[in-house]
């Protein structure tokens, strides 16, 4: 396996891009967002840590602007990180939402590069069985998919935003080339993840999920993604004897209540390290 330091602040394209934020003497997190999203607008709470992390705000394939060629989903994102891992060296993997299933592609393909994951709502609904609320959102997805090169990028949000529950779906203020790769992306519950494969890799796993309690949220999207991806972080962690965390009352970008979020990863990236076996650590 190759190893170099990567640059801060240096830019990595094609495909994706990876923007890092920090030293390289620092332990290595590359942060992922969800679908018709960017690193940079994903994980504005999270820069400070680059104090004393080295951090890799992705841009996924087919999101970054450096990258028109590829079509996003979790094919591409597992390519990408796959190669950039064994650049860079292994390095804790954030997911926030949809690129989930690329991360634990990635982790069944190179489990020895990847110290450790944390999932933010991740839509594997694939991971559950017997459960009518999940199957059925997972199989509308999946046709929504298969119905999307017939719309644009902003109708496509729309449904989007029907078929996972809401009752009034949001105005979401997306660049136009995120709207068209959301519109392409693969769903996550489609990924072919092999949990017991991930589970004897030993790769410590923490799920966060976000409450969604009071008037600020959509009741109809509480009752059907919300109730599936609380359903799905409950399969997955027993899977792979992981953490589920609760954050009320953050609703699905769970990253953007900085303080709750980052205390999480914080405490995440504390107990891997004191689980650590120093006497062969390497940087992380």
């Amino acid at each position: 396996m190759r190893h170099a330091d990567p640059d801060p602040g240096s830019l990595t394209d094609n495909p994706g891009a990876v923007l890092w934020l920090g030293s390289p003497e620092q332990p290595r997190v590359l942060l992922l967002h969800d679908i018709a999203m960017t690193g940079s607008t994903s994980w504005i709470g999270q820069l400070h840590l680059a104090d004393d992390l080295l951090l890799g705000i992705v841009d996924r394939p087919g999101y970054a602007i450096t990258d028109r060629a590829s079509t996003a989903g979790w094919t591409a994102d597992a390519r990408m990180l796959l190669d950039v891992l064994d650049r860079s060296g292994p390095a804790h993997l954030v997911a926030h939402g949809c690129s989930a299933a690329g991360v634990l592609l990635a982790a069944q393909l190179a489990p020895t590069l990847v110290s450790s994951i944390v999932l933010v709502e991740p839509p594997l609904f694939q991971l559950v069985e017997g459960s009518s609320l999940v199957e059925d959102l997972a199989g509308s997805l999946v046709e929504l998919h298969d119905r999307s090169c017939l719309m644009e990028g902003e109708e496509f949000l729309r449904e989007y935003q029907t078929t996972l529950g809401y009752l009034e779906p949001l105005r979401l203020d997306v660049p136009e080339r995120c709207a068209e790769a959301a519109r392409k992306e693969t769903p996550a519950c489609q990924a072919p993840l092999d949990l017991e494969a991930i589970a004897a890799a030993g790769t410590m796993t923490t799920v966060v999920i976000g409450g969604r309690e009071g008037p600020r949220h959509d009741p109809g999207e509480r009752t059907v993604f919300g109730g599936a991806l609380w359903r799905t972080a409950e399969v997955l962690v027993e899977a792979v004897d992981g953490w589920l965390v609760p954050v009320e009352p953050a609703g699905h970008n769970v990253q953007r209540w900085a303080g709750l979020f980052n205390g999480v990863l914080r405490r995440h990236l504390d107990t891997w390290w004191s689980n650590l076996d120093h006497s062969h650590a390497a940087v992380g």
